[in-house]
C-alpha cells in the first residue's frame, strides 16, 4: 500500500508522522540498547500506523510530497 500524507485529515497525518518519529527514534536507539526491546516496539509503532489507516497488508509506503519517508516490507 502507498499513502501519500497529504491526501489524510490533519488528525491521522499528525498520528502518523508521530509513530514515524518515535519509530525512527527507536532505531537510533537500538544501536546502543537492548535489540529486542527496541524492535518490538517499532513492530508496536508499524502496528499502530497501520491501525491509524485500517491497513492489514504487509508492504507499506508512506510519502510526504513525492517524497518516500517510511517504508516497511514484512
Amino acid at each position: 500500500m502507498e499513502i501519500e500524507l497529504g491526501e489524510l485529515d490533519e488528525r491521522k497525518r499528525f498520528e502518523i508522522k508521530l509513530q514515524i518519529v518515535l519509530y525512527e527514534t527507536a532505531e537510533k536507539v537500538k544501536q546502543r540498547e537492548r535489540v529486542e526491546e527496541f524492535e518490538e516496539y517499532q513492530k508496536e509503532r508499524v502496528a499502530k500506523i497501520k491501525e491509524i489507516l485500517g491497513y492489514e497488508g504487509k508492504t507499506l509506503r508512506i510519502f510526504e510530497n513525492g517524497q518516500l519517508i517510511f517504508e516497511v516490507k514484512e
